[in-house]
């Protein structure tokens, strides 16, 4: 035989080896391996003139290892069980044994929608860990541009390129809440130029609910005051139940709060407060299954 040490090993080949090294004989290898005899021969002797030094050698009951077959043995080995554990992995991810939900979403939808679908999620897949960023529509929309997760979930339409795709699954009111101790908490029916000169308490920034409220006052010429501006959904709430002024929320989240009697809603005509609840992400084939299964539990409830 030829030997030409330095000769690529090929994995295919190192674990026919151990195969042939544990039961003892070619024959048996190649059974087991769905091979022909000639063909589990081949393979050993390229692995043997790719090591440059003889692997085994016959005995009358088949082969044994020499020293060199000896000391290749063990790398071989660990090749064969590393190969396994990475099938068996993979087996897990296709299952969702493993693997990460990454999804950001903005403050309402992370507070009012996200907590029921992660919670059913979780249950049916506890292996998967839930990995929820938090901002205003703006920032999430950033999150998901700059690769820092699988899926975003915004209030209305964003201005993204053409390989983000955008689809709503859900849309969403904005309400009027005030304090009961509010002049307007006891008022019938409110136009908008009820709303004149009315303190408000603003979103920041960046969030689409202070975006939706802004046209529509802006388009029905709704003069009002700013008293303030919070970060958060929550933080707006609980200056509304302080009595700082009225704010415009999702209706989504103030249902515990109007049903506990700490904030009202007036009922209000005002057009341009209904907008859309939208999911951003990369096409479908190139989400994780965590991702799409956690999609398909998103809008089977949305």
């Amino acid at each position: 035989m030829v030997y030409t040490w330095g000769v690529a090993l090929n994995p295919d080949h190192l674990l026919t080896f151990v195969r042939v090294a544990q039961l003892g004989t070619l024959s048996a290898a190649a059974s087991q391996l769905h091979l022909t005899q000639p063909a589990v021969s081949s393979q050993i002797k390229l692995l043997t003139q790719a090591v440059g030094e003889p692997l085994l050698k016959r005995h009358r009951y088949g082969v044994r290892l020499t020293p060199a077959g000896e000391g290749l043995l063990p790398h071989a080995a660990a090749l064969e069980r590393a190969l396994a554990g990475a099938r068996r992995y993979t087996a897990e991810l296709h299952g969702l044994e493993h693997g990460a939900l990454n999804i950001a979403a903005s403050s309402t939808i992370a507070g009012a929608l996200l907590p029921g679908v992660l919670a059913t999620y979780h249950a049916r897949f506890p292996g998967i860990e839930l990995r929820v960023q938090q901002g205003n529509t703006g920032e999430v929309t950033a999150l998901l541009l700059a690769a820092n997760c699988e899926l975003a979930l915004i209030e209305g339409p964003a201005s993204v390129s053409a390989d983000v795709w955008q689809r709503v699954f859900r849309r969403d009111r904005l309400r009027l809440v005030v304090a009961p101790g509010h002049p307007l908490a006891g008022a019938g029916p409110l136009t908008p130029t009820d709303l004149s000169g009315l303190g408000l308490v603003w979103r920041e920034p960046g969030s689409g609910t202070r975006e939706v409220a802004r046209a529509a006052l802006a388009a029905s010429n709704v003069p009002t005051r700013e008293v303030l501006t919070l970060t958060g959904t929550e933080a707006v709430k609980e200056a509304v139940i302080s009595g700082l002024g009225a704010a415009f929320v999702s209706e989504l989240s103030v249902r515990r709060e109007v049903e506990s009697g700490r904030l009202i809603c007036p009922l209000l005509h005002l057009p341009g407060l209904e907008r859309e609840l939208s999911i951003l992400s990369a096409p479908d084939e190139r989400l994780s299954k965590a991702v799409r299964v956690f999609l398909g539990m998103l809008q089977s409830e949305a």
